[in-house]
């Protein structure tokens, strides 16, 4: 596969020069967050990703850029030459139509791994963060999270000292309920409104990877949870939606797992993809999916007001 580049003029590492990051799916919320925050602190970054439109933006604010799909292994290795540290996801988190997204999710893990080891073995790699999720804490994780744990191996077996970010649910995730409430003044799922959620910003994550990568945080191998400053619900989500939208009386209803699959059908979801991740929210509607208890977990700052606020601005 051919792959493209688009270089700015930031500086390469040579010999004993700066450090160098890669960072994979950049285009990405929580990829494009690790972009940002190594590039607010100065540090030189290559930002990869599928679309090379789309990595414009940050060849504007100083990265170089690749383009390079997850599953393809020569580019990535490529990308990761001269390297010093990488942050590497498994991404897109869904493929609506996918009729076999482990097959899809296999390849990019595999990829990935053969980049990194090369690099590492090859190269100037001495640490990697991964994105991993808090699914990765339930070894019967089903649907789209199921892969994780497994991309964590993955790295492990490369060799390279790596980070693994497990982190909590996505605020990100609640703009489909913000959009779902302007439309019709209400939301819901199969998630309990009442059910405490280690709500995070992506924003939030990228700091902690960015700060891992550099060596302002101890990099210790391993998994870390990440977590946002307190948990909340769904329906207090709602509620804050709703103040901020104009849509006062809000409400988060609990849904049937029938009546969630049948509208990702709609929403042009395969049965594959409807049925994983319908198992995938149950999981954690039932506390399978859970943060675990251990001293290795980060506490960040962007609270959920904060981000409705600027979700809905």
């Amino acid at each position: 596969m051919n792959v493209k580049h688009h270089s700015a003029d930031t500086p390469t590492r040579s010999g004993d020069g700066p450090d160098l990051f890669v960072v994979t799916a950049a285009t990405s919320d929580t990829g494009s967050a690790v972009v940002r925050a190594l590039l607010d602190g100065g540090s030189p970054v290559v930002a990869v990703g599928r679309d090379g439109d789309r990595l414009r933006t940050y060849a504007r604010l100083g990265a170089r850029t690749q383009v390079s799909p997850l599953d393809d292994a020569k580019g990535l290795t490529a990308a990761l030459g001269d390297a010093t540290g990488a942050f590497v996801m498994m991404a897109p988190g869904l493929i609506p139509d996918s009729e076999d997204f482990p097959a899809y999710q296999h390849a990019v893990t595999v990829a990935q791994a053969e980049a990194v080891e090369a690099a590492h073995r090859h190269g100037s790699l001495r640490r990697v963060v991964t994105l991993s999720g808090w699914a990765a804490n339930y070894p019967g994780a089903r649907g789209p999270v199921r892969a994780l744990k497994r991309f964590e191996d993955a790295v492990d077996a490369t060799g390279v000292p790596a980070v693994h970010l497990r982190a909590g649910s996505f605020m990100e995730n609640l703009r489909a309920d913000i959009a779902s409430v302007r439309a019709t003044g209400g939301t819901g799922g199969l998630v309990p409104p009442d059910l405490p959620l280690p709500m995070i910003a992506t924003a939030d994550i990228g700091r902690v990877a960015a700060e891992f990568l550099r060596g302002e945080r101890p990099f210790v191998p391993g998994p870390v949870q990440v977590v946002g400053p307190a948990f909340r619900t769904l329906g207090e989500a709602t509620r804050l939606i709703g103040a901020a939208v104009g849509a006062d009386d809000a409400r988060y209803v609990p849904r049937a797992p029938e009546a969630v699959r049948a509208a990702l059908i709609d929403e042009g979801f395969s049965d594959h993809m409807a049925d994983g991740t319908v198992a995938m929210t149950l999981d954690v509607a039932v506390g399978r999916i859970r943060v675990l208890g251990t001293d290795r977990t980060i506490t960040t700052s962007t609270t959920l007001e904060e981000f409705v606020a600027a979700a809905t601005a």
